[in-house]
């Protein structure tokens, strides 16, 4: 890895891309908003990257990696604009998709006219093959080579663009799938296979095949995108600059690797912000965080315990399953750009449609004329006209409040009161959010800080953090780019399983185990030194699912020790699992039989730290930093005159009193009266909670 200069990180979102350097030598982090071009966003991602080198004094030549958060195959799924998917699967086995499993979407449980949302392969394109494996991976029926001759032809003329395969057990014994993937290959030339033992080599055949399909569906999509913008990085940036993409899984990858396995890069941007929350936490003392990204499009919630994010094999896109390692995320349609309405019972709603980055909202003057968050908080004076993405755009004031005015008409209320309505819904909307990933999980949230950022977050962050009664709120440095500082923090991460489909514990032999670890860890090294990856660099981490015999989902657990498995680690291992299922389920029956059902490596390739600056205090009193005041609307207060501070010129230790508006090139931050902001030591605000002023 040695050479290396500047990195940068690009982060694209609905409304805008965010960029952030990092310059090793000069420990400066630098960052910087263009808007997003959803026609290429390549070329959004790219104006970013010289606003960047641009404020950093910097020249393309000196960059060694372009580390990048692809909203490109989130935007295929919600938009169902991916590839024309042909499934080929075991006889018999047509209708897995729509057959799924018993349980219901939530918000349907006791509806019968709630649907789960349609496949992603249509049933005329699935064809089946004669084959059978058994449980044990053994052949009981021999590949029927003409079925899928006859497969492919069929495929020809309906033009599908990739074809997904998924036979049952293959993730036992590949030899039917790789079969096949020959002969598709042959027949369908240039038209790309997945495979459900390489994509997602797993017990459960729905969750198995939902995963390979979306990979299918997704990997036309994500090669051509990923395909031009590496051409377009090498040429504006030269032939050494690396092109990486950040995964769902927290870790990055490279384009190789992300064109094939096109699933691992959906909801990448989201997961960044989760790696940065935790980096930032543990850098300062707080393990306990619920972070949330509220950017132009989407509010994205995340989940920090013991400074660590939680890693999911059982998670969903666009209520789709998935199986592989993913953050567990929760996102709903709520930012900046998201648009408020009158339902048709006549009570004000916002969201989930956005203005996104084109029209975007009405004070961008770029033709929308629907009233959103950011109009209303325009409208509230909680926003600069004149200091909107560091002076860059200039908000229209007036068209935001005619927005706003012809929503406050249908409704019979004040154009103020309006707004406040409009923030005061997106807030319940947030809350909600927070609350499906604590209170309803029986976690305490009162227990957590609200770590808030994204160009919109520090904005609601206080209403966020008072409402749910949480300890304090946090806006990060850089908070409007917070996200891109998560992809630049976070580790190269390729991830292995060995599905052994429900071993009982009894019957386990160490040695077979460790035979396992060890073949996917030579993988894994030899995957990450392709990379540059020195051995020294390289961190494998060994987990194990274990189920209770019977039960039909398992837990993840790391394996304990640190040399070969033995069977005191065996046993380790079993005594770790009573503990956790008896913390998660409140019981657990000592002697139940249990399962191993699947092994995982890890492999972690460790970029260069990432520092953020530490600034020397200066005493309480932040007048140095005032540029001024404005007047802000409250609740039950109307306008109220607001201090106005330049973050930039914070330094730790000064204590903003609200009411006050804190301004930087990429967000601001509210404090309302009755709270106040300290200055941490790296420029960071913390905002106690249930404290007076």
């Amino acid at each position: 890895m040695a050479g290396r200069r500047l990195r940068i990180a690009v982060d694209v979102g609905g409304t805008f891309t965010d960029a952030t350097l990092w310059d090793p030598a000069g420990g400066r982090l630098v960052a910087a908003k263009a808007p997003t071009t959803p026609a290429d966003r390549a070329a959004g991602v790219l104006a970013a990257v010289r606003l960047a080198l641009a404020a950093a004094g910097e020249r393309p030549e000196h960059v060694r990696e372009l580390i990048h958060g692809s909203t490109t195959g989130t935007n295929a799924l919600i938009e169902r604009t991916g590839a024309k998917v042909g499934l080929l699967t075991t006889r018999g086995f047509r209708d897995v998709l729509e057959i799924g499993r018993i349980m219901r979407p939530e918000a349907g449980l006791y509806d019968v006219t709630v649907d789960r949302p349609p496949p992603l392969v249509p049933r005329r394109l699935r064809r089946e093959a004669a084959e059978r494996l058994g449980a044990d991976g053994s052949v009981l029926v021999a590949l029927s080579e003409d079925d899928v001759e006859e497969a492919a032809r069929f495929f020809a003329r309906e033009g599908v663009e990739a074809v997904a395969v998924c036979f049952l057990f293959a993730f036992l014994n590949p030899a039917h799938e790789e079969r096949a993937a020959e002969i598709l290959a042959r027949l369908l030339p240039g038209v790309p296979v997945s495979l459900s033992a390489r994509i997602c080599p797993e017990i459960r055949e729905y969750e198995r095949t939902s995963t390979t399909v979306m990979n299918a569906y997704l990997t036309p999509v994500m090669d051509a995108y990923l395909e031009s913008l590496a051409r377009q990085v090498q040429a504006a940036l030269g032939a050494e600059a690396k092109l990486s993409v950040i995964q769902a899984n927290g870790g990055s990858t490279a384009v190789a690797q992300a064109r094939r396995r096109a699933v691992t890069t959906v909801n990448s941007g989201p997961a960044g912000g989760v790696v940065a929350a935790a980096f930032y936490g543990r850098r300062q003392g707080r393990s306990r965080l619920v972070s949330v990204d509220m950017g132009g499009t989407s509010f994205d919630i995340g989940l920090v315990e013991d400074g660590a994010t939680k890693v999911t094999t059982e998670g969903s896109f666009q209520d789709l399953p998935v199986r592989i390692p993913i953050i567990d995320l929760h996102i709903i349609g709520a930012g900046g750009g998201s648009i408020a309405w009158q339902d048709p019972g006549g009570a004000l709603a916002v969201g989930p449609r956005s203005a996104g980055a084109q029209p975007g909202p009405a004070c961008y003057g770029r033709g929308g004329t629907l009233p959103t968050v950011t109009d209303a908080n325009l409208v509230l004076g909680r926003l600069s006209a004149e200091y909107f993405n560091g002076g860059r755009m200039r908000l229209d004031v007036e068209a935001a409040r005619g927005a706003v005015a012809r929503l406050a008409e249908a409704m019979g209320l004040p154009i103020e009161e309006t707004a406040l309505g409009i923030i005061r819904v997106v807030n319940a909307n947030m809350a909600k959010g927070i609350a499906a990933v604590t209170i309803l999980r029986g976690i305490d949230v009162r227990d957590f800080a609200l770590l808030s950022f994204g160009g919109a977050g520090g904005v609601h962050a206080v209403d966020l953090a008072h409402a749910l009664a949480m300890t304090e709120a946090i806006v990060p440095p850089l908070p409007g780019t917070f996200s891109a500082v998560g992809l630049l923090v976070t580790e190269v991460r390729q991830d292995y399983v060995a599905a052994l489909g429900g071993v009982p514990t009894a019957a386990l032999d160490p040695a077979a185990i460790e035979a396992h670890y060890r073949r996917m860890e030579d993988e894994a090294r030899a995957a990450l030194a392709e990379q540059g990856f020195a051995a020294g660099a390289i961190d494998l981490v060994r987990t194990a699912d274990l189920k209770v015999k019977g039960q039909t989902y398992e837990l993840s657990l790391p394996m304990p020790g640190r040399g070969p498995v033995d069977a005191p680690a065996i046993q380790a291992l079993l005594d770790a699992f009573a503990r956790l299922y008896r913390s998660r389920y409140a019981f657990f029956f000592d002697g139940e039989p249990i399962e191993v059902v699947n092994l995982r490596v890890a492999a972690l390739g460790r970029n260069p730290p990432v520092e953020l600056a530490r600034r020397a205090p200066d005493g309480a009193d932040p007048a140095r930093a005032r540029k001024g005041e404005r007047p802000v609307y409250f609740e039950r207060q109307g306008f109220v005159r607001s201090a106005v501070y330049d973050r930039d010129r914070l330094r730790p230790q000064h204590r903003v009193a609200g009411p006050a508006v804190i301004e930087e090139e990429t967000s601001s931050t509210l404090v309302p009266p009755g709270f106040a902001a300290v200055v941490l030591d790296d420029g960071g605000l913390s905002i106690p909670i249930g404290g007076a002023a």
